[in-house]
């Protein structure tokens, strides 16, 4: 049975690449773009086939999603500052999946959903890349019999498509980090915590920034200390001469099956760029939180990106459907 999803922000550069990588790996699906002006819809709906388009303001948006009837997944591209179009899709049985939330706002979300009668599942993905990231090093730690630290980083390049980082941007970022150090979670200060990283033999000064990679590789892993730096940088794509790409790293360290200290590197790069990096791991949370992959789908309950995917099947997925460099060092 063809499934229905609607984008909120479905026209917006993330928005819109969600809604073309759908299409891709759920050919049979009906989109619904939704946003405050639908007329800029017009052009995606058109390339997309089989869809349509809604307005849809986020501070009020209960008639324009009551008027769409039935539908498999909302998928929030944009805010949701009062919680709405969250609140609509957990009383009717939608699944639902965010890439707007943060670290901070996550307890208001959680307390929302913990208090619900799920019917469908609820997939809060405010992890680096839409979970990209934390699958990526759950399928490199296949090769550790114990995991002990996981440092992971991030290279962002200022002509990357998604735009430059403006000061507001970085405010938001770098608030008070968290991260686990010695197997404690701790608040730091980024200012103080500027460390150099190396990625692709590109180095530059990074600061440490909350998300729920931490969180989310803790409880898989155990691991006593993890990080995640941001910091800005030419990426390969740009040296190479061409597009920006986004580039990530993880170096993980603990011991192998016979119980030698091992340390392990993992480059994980999109040429086309930040937001398609994003809109990939998106679409792929919801593809599995629907059942869209011919599985049966997940529980109705709250969920992160990894505790519904196959690490190993997803980064596979990456390279040989998306054209994502997974290298090992």
């Amino acid at each position: 049975m063809s499934k229905t999803i609607l984008v909120a922000g479905g026209y917006g550069l993330v928005g819109s690449h969600i809604a073309r990588h759908l299409r891709r790996i759920m050919p049979d699906a009906k989109l619904i773009i939704a946003g405050r002006n639908p007329d800029k819809a017009a052009d995606i709906v058109s390339e997309l086939g089989n869809a349509d388009a809604l307005g849809l303001e986020t501070t009020d948006p209960v008639a324009a999603l009551q008027s769409v009837g039935k539908m498999d997944a909302l998928i929030a591209a944009l805010q949701d500052p009062h919680d709405k179009m969250l609140t609509h899709a957990i009383n009717n049985g939608i699944a639902h999946l965010s890439i707007t939330r943060s670290v901070l706002d996550m307890s208001g979300f959680v307390g929302h959903v913990a208090h619900a009668n799920l019917t469908a599942p609820v997939v809060p993905t405010a992890h680096w890349q839409a979970g990209i990231l934390s699958l990526a090093a759950l399928d490199l730690a296949s090769q550790f019999k114990t995991v002990d630290s996981i440092a992971l980083s991030a290279l962002f390049d200022m002509t990357d498509p998604i735009g430059p980082m403006t000061v507001e941007d970085a405010g938001h970022f770098f608030g008070k980090a968290l991260l686990v150090r010695d197997g404690l979670w701790t608040w730091v200060d980024p200012d103080a915590e500027v460390t150099s990283i190396t990625i692709d033999g590109e180095t530059f000064d990074a600061r440490p920034m909350s998300n729920l990679d931490t969180m989310s590789l803790r409880s898989a892993t155990n691991a006593a200390d993890i990080t995640f730096h941001l910091g800005i940088a030419n990426s390969r794509g740009t040296r190479a001469g061409g597009a920006a790409s986004h580039d990530m790293q993880i170096i993980m360290k603990g011991t192998d099956a016979n119980g030698s200290a091992i340390t392990r590197t993992r480059l994980v790069s999109d040429p086309r760029g930040q937001a398609q990096l994003t809109a990939t791991g998106a679409a792929l949370a919801v593809q599995r939180a629907i059942g869209g992959d011919g599985k049966p789908a997940p529980t109705a309950t709250l969920h992160m990106p990894e505790t519904i995917l196959d690490a190993a099947d997803y980064t596979a997925r990456l390279q040989s459907e998306f054209g994502i460099l997974v290298q090992d060092a």
